[in-house]
């Protein structure tokens, strides 16, 4: 069952045009931030393929503006609650950068994806407590909402960042790493 998620999951990783590995998309700390919290301050991604270790640059993915778009309204949607929606990206920033220690890879858009799933579901339970107290005295259907959202943001992240990766173009001269 894992070997069959696991390869849908690399079926949906950005490819090395040179070798066919996959394509990791390298982020900086205002990177990261910046897939939440709207901050103009770059027009390209950077990328390093896992296998050549050939560097690009391509335009922004859809990824981008998506986590963007979905933090802002999740934030809006909360109301009087939104400091809660600071927790997405403080979580994020933090596991993403715990897992470059654990050389995890593509994990980051996946990591993304899923954060922003979790800041959904809180702003379902929290942007109306009415409704979010009925949902919790539910906790087959909280099981199944919390799974399906998480399933469908990360699903939506990883397929936006597959195939709307523009003018992916190589840069730099090729490194290769010694293991």
């Amino acid at each position: 069952m894992f070997n069959r998620a696991d390869a849908a999951l690399a079926r949906l990783q950005c490819r090395c045009p040179n070798c066919g590995g996959g394509l990791d998309r390298k982020f900086s700390l205002l990177d990261k931030v910046a897939l939440y919290i709207p901050l103009p301050h770059t027009i390209y991604a950077h990328h390093e393929c896992e296998g050549c270790h050939a560097r690009f640059r391509s335009f922004l993915p859809l990824t981008d503006f998506y986590l963007e778009g979905s933090w802002s309204a999740a934030t809006f949607f909360m109301g009087e609650l939104w400091p809660i929606a600071l927790a997405c990206p403080l979580t994020w920033v933090i596991v993403s950068w715990w897992s470059k220690r654990e050389q995890l890879g593509a994990a980051d858009t996946t990591m993304a994806g899923v954060t922003t799933g979790i800041l959904w579901t809180l702003a379902l339970v929290f942007g109306n407590l009415d409704r979010g107290g009925r949902m919790l005295q539910h906790p087959v259907m909280m099981m199944t909402l919390t799974a399906a959202v998480l399933f469908a943001s990360a699903g939506l992240v990883l397929v936006l960042d597959r195939h709307t990766t523009f003018n992916l173009r190589e840069v730099g001269p090729t490194t290769s790493k010694v293991k």
